[in-house]
């Protein structure tokens, strides 16, 4: 199965994390620069920034990450299956556990040549992320009708991610290139997953369970529609929240001294 775009943000976190701690009034500590070419120094310090601004960066426009709001994720069903079809709607979205469980693995692609786009990649391990939202559905399984709302959490074990990202310097008047997100993608594979739902037919408990068992036991199919839109949620907000960030932070500047 293919999971969110939620560890493109630490592709991001390893380009930043390449700033120097001399340009303090561009970038907080405790994060360092890198030489270019040091791949294990740019993951080591990707790493930091998931594990020093889970509450966000005051006055930058940067959100936490413990949780990473998602907004509002409409899923349709797609016709994979004859028996489950629905229409989700989620609201008030967050995506739990990314800077508590992550695992940043590699991270490729930085360059000194600004005369060309960057094309960046990056793989993480996370043992577990959490989606919580509102949540109103209306369909059907099998032949019983599904309408209801309340409180929706997906979990989504032992997630590996691959992503790549498509970055253009851009050279200001001020001199400076600074960088212009055109591209991400992501690809990743977990090992299973799980939904749970309250208020399922008023919180008819025999009914409720019979089919969150059921729903959990097509978890394939549902992944098969719900996991796109988890992808555009958190891709926009990684999106922004990485731009935020870049704005004011010239790539030229991003490098250690050879």
């Amino acid at each position: 199965m293919q999971l969110t775009g939620v560890s493109v943000f630490l592709l991001w976190i390893g380009v930043l994390c390449l700033v120097p701690y001399s340009v303090s009034d561009l970038f907080p500590s405790p994060l360092k620069r890198c030489k270019v070419e040091d791949e294990s120094c740019h993951v080591a310090q990707a790493q930091t920034f998931l594990e020093a601004f889970k509450k966000g960066i005051q006055g930058r426009q940067v959100p936490g990450l413990e949780p990473i709001y998602l907004g509002t994720l409409r899923v349709e069903s797609g016709g994979h299956s004859e028996s489950l079809q629905f229409k989700l709607v989620m609201t008030d979205a967050k995506l739990y556990n990314l800077a508590n469980s992550a695992v940043v693995k590699s991270m490729k692609g930085f360059s000194k040549d600004l005369t060309k786009p960057l094309k960046l990649t990056m793989v993480m391990d996370a043992p577990e992320l959490v989606v919580r939202a509102k949540y109103d559905v209306n369909g059907k399984l099998l032949i019983l009708p599904i309408v209801s709302k309340g409180d929706l959490t997906i979990r989504l074990n032992e997630v590996q991610t691959k992503s790549r990202v498509m970055v253009e310097p851009v050279k200001r008047s001020d001199g400076h290139t600074y960088l212009n997100i055109t591209d991400y993608k992501t690809i990743t594979k977990i090992k299973g997953g799980h939904f749970d739902m309250t208020n399922l037919f008023n919180d008819n408990v025999e009914l409720r369970e019979s089919t969150l068992k059921v729903l959990n036991q097509e978890w394939n199919t549902l992944a098969l529609d719900v996991q796109p839109k988890l992808n555009e949620a958190c891709s926009k907000a990684f999106r922004s929240i990485l731009q935020n960030l870049w704005k004011n932070i010239p790539y030229d500047e991003f490098f250690e001294t050879e």
